[in-house]
């Protein structure tokens, strides 16, 4: 199925405002949850130099020996590394903590990681002990792992329909701030300096002021109905982020269709969702979203940004303060996406900002390789990194991020997060081992691997993502072929008409043609039960006590085919159909031989 337009009309009760507690439950979730994530990802860049004389220093103490540069080197790149790793660990769990102890508890749950890791920090310098650094790192990674897919996840289900994209962007502007944050505290007249200890067991700030604030309101009202079964705490904390006066009845409705639903079938693993084909569409997408983030070469840029901000002729004293210039850029970006999310949508944004980072892309290429000819050229490299960061920040940098709890009905939802966002960090972790070599061998070059990566995804997503601004998780769902409540309903038909009499049965038509349906759209397919159809030729004389019956569906409209009784005939009592009798025993043939001949 390609991205094609499609129309849905949903219920308005289902938008709503922006109210003070939901503000304060978001910036709660994303300052505790987001934040760290991106504080961790920038914060090793400018005390670089310093930790690996600490590192130095350290093994000098220990063994009476300088280490050799290779072997510092290593240690060096694996305390970087050993963070994405964790990432990658906690991103994989997500899921499992989501389910198990809740949106808002996982969140919290996952500060206690973050407080670890900020102590080890802090005393790895007193207690001359390296080792203390890397386990630091690898637990504040786990943590903001974790939290890089339950934030986006709260978020989107307890924002309104008509402000969730923009309540999404918040993870990732919260992400880039983080990155911000990391770099002015970083310079060298602030921590970067000998307090870096101080400067990397700061992360475990923000924690603690969410974890003062976070408690004191609702979890996922989505959550709470659907996986608890509250519907009273469920609408109790609908009416917290939606106001007091807000009717939430749709919500409420919304919410007990998809609990029907989810009744029907067994709990969602990661293993069901690669073996389920209605879902196998947008389990890609997320998947090619998450690897598109990391894949499409924004740290690279980030990489050599330094290199040409010296060949444009800026002072090395200032080289710190223009790449501090490219974050704020960054977060200046996704303020302004935020707003675009719900005006222009999800898809014109991803769109728009991948075909302005290829364009930057392929200008950076043929700059670089011609700068050292042509001096100017650094200008240019310069002006087209800053296009890349924006069109970055406007596309992937925010959307993946929140995409797969939109595309994504309650069920199935915490497994495709915590798969896409495992890809993501292992992305991460491959373009940072595999990247300095590919230099290396590459040079200036190295942008062409990302240019081609970039137009596979930009083709992906202009194919098959669909817009799903303004649009429920069900009706997403509804464009993917995923029709799980025309599947619920036509079980319940079923067992209804399955209790009646066999008589009873005769004249019925299941309504649910889902069995069907089910095996068209990909579902697991139900086994078929053949009913005889009694159809009466005179409908005004026709008396049937299955027309109009809710348990069993059967509409007039239901009886259009060619008469099995004949019209003579119709005026019998509907307790004694004619029967076909058989006549060698004078007794009516079974149900199964009657199917026979009507399915002949």
């Amino acid at each position: 199925m390609t991205a094609e337009k499609v129309a849905f009309t949903h219920d308005p009760r289902l938008k709503g405002r922006v109210t003070v507690p939901l503000v304060v439950t978001a910036f709660a979730a994303v300052i505790g949850g987001s934040f760290p994530h991106g504080y961790n990802t920038g914060v090793l860049n400018a005390p670089q130099d310093l930790i690996i004389q600490f590192l130095n220093d350290t093994y000098l103490i220990r063994t009476g020996n300088e280490p050799g540069k290779g072997m510092l080197n290593f240690v060096w790149s694996f305390t970087v590394a050993i963070y994405l790793v964790g990432g990658m660990f906690g991103a994989f769990s997500a899921g499992w903590f989501a389910d198990r102890f809740g949106r808002k508890k996982a969140i919290i749950i996952m500060y206690i990681p973050t407080f670890v890791a900020a102590i080890l920090f802090g005393l790895c310098d007193v207690a001359e002990s390296f080792e203390m650094l890397i386990i630091a790192r690898f637990i504040v990674g786990f943590g903001c792992g974790a939290g890089s897919g339950l934030v986006p996840m709260y978020m989107t289900e307890i924002a309104p329909v008509n402000i969730r994209g923009a309540m999404g962007v918040l993870h990732q502007l919260a992400l880039t701030t983080g990155i911000l944050v990391s770099q002015i505290f970083g310079l060298r007249q602030i921590l970067g300096n000998e307090n870096w200890p101080i400067l990397l067991a700061f992360v475990g700030v923000p924690c603690l002021i969410s974890a003062f604030i976070l408690p004191w309101f609702p979890d996922s009202p989505r959550y709470t109905l659907i996986k608890l079964k509250k519907e009273k705490e469920a609408q109790e904390a609908l009416q917290t982020f939606r106001g007091a006066d807000h009717d939430v009845s749709a919500d409420i409705e919304e919410m007990r269709r998809e609990q029907k639903q989810l009744q029907k079938q067994p709990p969602w693993s990661l293993g069901k969702l690669f073996r389920s084909k209605m879902h196998r569409m947008p389990f890609m997408l997320v998947s090619a979203l998450a690897l598109a983030q990391q894949l499409s070469g924004i740290n690279v840029v980030f990489y050599y940004s330094s290199s040409v901000f010296k060949d444009a002729g800026i002072p090395d004293d200032y080289v710190q303060y223009a790449t501090l210039g490219t974050g704020i850029i960054n977060v200046i970006m996704t303020v302004i996406s935020v707003p675009l999310m719900e005006k222009s949508g999800r898809r014109i944004l991803l769109l728009g900002g991948m075909i302005l980072m290829l364009t930057s892309a392929v200008i950076i290429t043929i700059a670089l390789n011609l700068k050292d000819i042509l001096p100017w050229m650094a200008y240019i490299c310069v002006i087209c990194m800053l296009l890349f960061v924006i069109g970055f920040a406007i596309g992937l940098g925010s959307i993946p991020q929140f995409i797969g709890a939109e595309l994504f009905k309650q069920g199935p939802r915490p497994a495709a997060m915590s798969f896409g966002g495992m890809l993501n960090w292992l992305a991460n972790t491959l373009v940072g081992i595999s990247y300095p070599s590919m230099e290396d061998a590459m040079g200036p070059y190295s942008f062409i691997v990302f240019v081609a990566l970039l137009l596979f995804f930009l083709i992906l997503i202009w194919k098959f993502l669909p817009e799903t601004k303004n649009k429920s998780f069900a009706e997403i769902a509804a464009h993917f072929g995923i029709k799980e409540d025309e599947m619920a309903d036509a079980e319940d038909n079923k067992e209804s008409v399955e209790m009646l009499p066999m008589h009873d049965r005769v004249g019925t038509r299941l309504a649910a043609t889902a069995p069907a349906n089910a095996r068209q759209n990909g579902s697991h397919s139900m086994p078929t039960t053949h009913i005889p159809q009694v159809v009466i030729e005179d409908e005004a004389n026709a008396t049937n006590p299955t027309i109009g019956n809710p348990a069993i569906n059967v509409t007039d409209d239901d009886f259009q085919q060619q008469p099995l009784i004949s019209k003579e005939d119709s005026h019998r009592s509907p307790r004694k159909p004619n029967i076909p009798m058989d006549p060698e025993v004078g007794r009516p043939r079974s149900g199964q031989d009657v199917d026979k001949e009507v399915l002949a």
